[in-house]
């Protein structure tokens, strides 16, 4: 091999090797805030009969509150990799989850 045909291929393998880690890092760093949200809900357990001040506690404050009738209310937590809804009712009692998604 000539000196061109060496200098590409080991500037290629490095080129791929630090996508490969770039993206890794940008992957972790973009996630890790909806696996702490996450891992937050799944330590209150079953979340239906908890009161909201309690799941605040836990998790902070819900990024959108929005009426629902009937004194109802849906509660939704967001980050990103993870984001859920959760129905209240008049008193601020979980009545039970409406949604959750993961990433």
């Amino acid at each position: 091999m000539d000196d061109f045909t060496t200098d590409y291929v080991f500037y290629s393998i490095i080129t791929t090797l630090g996508g490969i880690f770039l993206y890794l890092i940008i992957h972790i760093l973009v996630r890790t805030p909806g696996m702490s949200l996450q891992s937050k809900f799944a330590k209150l357990g079953t979340l239906t009969g908890k009161t909201l001040s309690e799941i605040e506690r836990t998790c902070g404050k819900p990024n959108s509150i929005s009426a629902m009738g009937n004194g109802e209310k849906l509660c939704q937590w967001m980050s990103t990799g993870y984001h859920i809804c959760l129905i209240f009712d008049s008193k601020n009692i979980c009545l039970g989850v409406s949604s959750r998604t993961s990433v």
